[in-house]
């Protein structure tokens, strides 16, 4: 079993951010992010562009050794159901987010960097019970499956207001299933009412998305 630990400076953003849009190993703190399977959003807050790609709409943050340049020699991309959801019976063609999500891939099957692991902001969504969480894409494109993989999000807007600073996020196998290599995962991180504003003003030149203190644990 590989077990890797980086520490990452910066990391590339795109934003187009009308439309933006991971883990489970043990911090240090022990505080942990409180991901959800992702079928437990109802209703969105923004809807999903099918069109757009990934990597020339949207922010997203970067780990590991690639140019930070996308190739047209990496297989297409492929979405992952995380493991809790399909325990549940969730497919991608039996519900809507991960429909949508599938589209989206579709529409730029490169995205992702050879040899990194990239997090895309997706959209805002609210949860059965009306809590507001912000989806997130994971792209694998390592050379090997993820057993699990933390970081610390920082998401906001440049010297403003952030809804993320250093914040534990955690994918694990035992949730989320191993991350294979050229997939992508989808996964939800909680935010309070007032961070809706924040995420909605986001743009290409306010935005700050960072992964720091990252380790990832590849499959061997």
């Amino acid at each position: 079993m590989k077990k890797l630990f980086i520490y990452i400076a910066v990391v590339s953003f795109i934003a187009g951010c009308s439309n933006l849009d991971e883990d489970m190993a043990t911090d240090e703190t022990n505080t942990e992010a409180e991901e959800e399977p992702v079928e437990s959003s109802t209703k969105k807050a923004k809807e999903l562009e099918v069109t757009e790609e990934l990597d020339d709409s949207e922010s997203k943050a970067t780990v590991g050794s690639s140019d930070k340049s996308q190739s047209s020699e990496v297989p297409d991309l492929k979405l992952q159901v995380t493991k809790v959801d399909e325990e549940q019976g969730i497919t991608i063609e039996n519900n809507e987010m991960y429909s949508q999500l599938n589209e989206v891939i579709k529409a730029d099957p490169k995205a992702g960097f050879p040899n990194d692991f990239t997090v895309y902001p997706r959209d805002l969504v609210y949860n059965e019970e009306g809590r507001l969480s912000i989806l997130f894409l994971g792209v694998n494109r390592l050379d090997a499956p993820i057993q699990s993989i933390y970081f610390q999000l920082t998401l906001g807007k440049q010297n403003d207001n952030y809804i993320f600073e250093n914040k534990p996020v955690t994918l694990h196998e035992e949730e989320f299933g191993k991350i294979e290599t050229d997939s992508a995962v989808p996964f939800l991180l909680d935010v309070k009412p007032e961070d809706e504003e924040i995420f909605m003003d986001l743009t290409e030149e306010n935005i700050d998305i960072r992964l720091d203190h990252t380790e990832v644990e590849l499959e061997d």
